[in-house]
């Protein structure tokens, strides 16, 4: 897939940053949208939302846009005294979670990191 302008050290270090998000809250995070159909309701929300603000809406942003947004938001909400959970509630996740989760799912779908 083109990654448009990006250098091969940034395109590396984005697929890196997304690797580590989906091992630390995307694995646990895919399987409890399978046991949780509101919560799947609310990644698919927010996968739109973030394909909107990313994108045309249709297609998946790519591997480096995806990473700039997870690290934006990431230090927005620690810059805010957000930090990020030890442990997550998925039944009641912060909108943050469910945010990052989303953007787990965009970077897993259909493409290797």
């Amino acid at each position: 897939m083109y990654e448009g302008p990006a250098v091969p050290g940034r395109l590396s270090a984005s697929r890196e940053l997304l690797r580590l998000l989906i091992a630390e809250m995307g694995t646990p995070g895919f399987a409890a949208t399978r046991q949780l159909p509101g919560l799947l309701a609310e990644v698919d929300q927010h996968a739109a939302e973030v394909r909107d603000s990313l994108g045309d809406g249709r297609l998946v942003p790519s591997t480096v846009a995806l990473a700039g947004y997870a690290e934006g938001l990431i230090n927005a909400a620690e810059q805010a005294g957000w930090d990020f959970p030890a442990t997550i509630d998925w039944v009641h996740a912060d909108w943050r979670v469910v945010r990052l989760l989303s953007i787990c799912v965009l970077a897993s779908d259909g493409r290797e990191l």
